[in-house]
């Protein structure tokens, strides 16, 4: 993927540190999904894409952030997975899911319709 490639998915999903991820969690105003990442994973960059193409029918229900696992290890839950990609929905500041690995547009879709459904606010 060309350095420019990753510099727009970059600007569409933004980048935190782990206090800004602990903080964001913690903030009830809108639900948050996170993609734990690194760099040099192949199949984080090509989850981006899908990501941010993803997020325009979802931008006005969820928050999109990433976090580099590898740049901040201590970042991630420890009942998550360890690899890597690793996305995890978080509302009402807990953890309501999380899933691993490459997905494609329509399942990742799915997932976000049927985890921001009210209707399963008590489900996880």
């Amino acid at each position: 993927m060309s350095e420019t490639l990753n510099e727009t998915f970059n600007e569409v999903i933004p980048e935190v540190d782990t206090a800004e991820l602990k903080a964001m969690i913690a903030d009830h105003r809108m639900p948050l999904l996170v993609e734990y990442m690194a760099d040099h994973c192949v199949w984080c960059q090509r989850l981006e894409p899908v990501l941010a193409a993803t997020m325009d029918k979802f931008s006005t229900r969820v928050q999109l952030v990433k976090i580099d696992v590898e740049l901040h290890p201590d970042a991630k839950p420890t009942d998550t997975p360890r690899s890597i990609p690793t996305i995890a929905l978080y509302r009402n500041g807990r953890l309501i899911m999380t899933k691993s690995g490459m997905m494609q547009p329509q399942q990742l879709e799915s997932f976000l319709k049927h985890w921001l459904d009210p209707a399963n606010e008590g489900l996880n």
